[in-house]
């Protein structure tokens, strides 16, 4: 039985996500993290960057198991023709939960993905990023046979690495409507005179056509019209 102290209401909430800061360059911490292999699956989590307010990350599968595709989003929206969902969460040092599950939004959401026959891999927003002290990460994905099960990092080099995000200049909030996608002019490649990439362009221009060389015929073959 779930204690007061441990009641969802007692819970840290994560603050209001405003979007990954475009005025920052990241800081990355490397990490390789297995979260389950099996001999038909293997799943795993790697490529965090850091920024001041959360961090990102990619959860990568791959799979024998080919007559569906992966579902890796979550978030209680199952997708035709894929697998039942996987199921990825986190608990900070200070109780603060994320999750992919259906239900409240909270500091876990996804950030785009792909997938084909025998892969996929989802890239994953959390914020805010985890204070100092153990990270609890938690996975299931019970389509493949894998049980909850439980991996705790060292979240201080992703709390260290907050501190290390470069600012590029102030954030300001975008601009509404700032692209105009009813302009359809087409924008002619730049290239700057006399360096490499000027010298690199001409030696990859194909090379002027023979004027000797067979021509291609484009032709169609049509039924006769049946006679009266």
């Amino acid at each position: 039985m779930e204690s007061e102290a441990e009641s969802p209401l007692n819970r840290p909430a994560a603050p209001p996500f405003r979007g990954i800061p475009t005025n920052e360059i990241p800081s990355p911490v490397p990490l390789h993290l297995m979260l389950a292999r099996t001999d038909e699956i293997a799943v795993w989590m790697a490529g965090v960057n850091v920024f001041s307010t959360c961090l990102t990350f990619t959860v990568e599968a791959r799979t024998t198991v080919t007559d569906r595709l992966l579902d890796m989003y979550g978030f209680g929206k199952p997708q035709p023709a894929h697998t039942p969902q996987m199921l990825l969460g986190f608990e900070a040092s200070n109780g603060t939960r994320a999750t992919n599950l259906p239900g409240r939004s909270t500091g876990l959401r996804a950030n785009g993905g792909s997938g084909s026959d025998g892969q996929g891999r989802i890239d994953m927003i959390l914020h805010p990023v985890p204070p100092s002290g153990p990270l609890q990460v938690y996975f299931a994905w019970p389509h493949f046979g894998i049980d909850e099960t439980r991996h705790t990092l060292d979240a201080e080099p992703f709390a260290a690495a907050a501190e290390q995000v470069i600012k590029l200049w102030p954030a300001t909030e975008p601009a509404p409507n700032g692209i105009d996608f009813n302009d359809r002019r087409t924008a002619e490649l730049g290239v700057p005179d006399g360096g490499w990439f000027g010298a690199t362009l001409e030696k990859q221009k194909p090379p002027p056509r023979d004027p000797n060389a067979p021509q291609r015929i484009n032709f169609a073959v049509t039924s006769d019209p049946p006679e009266e």
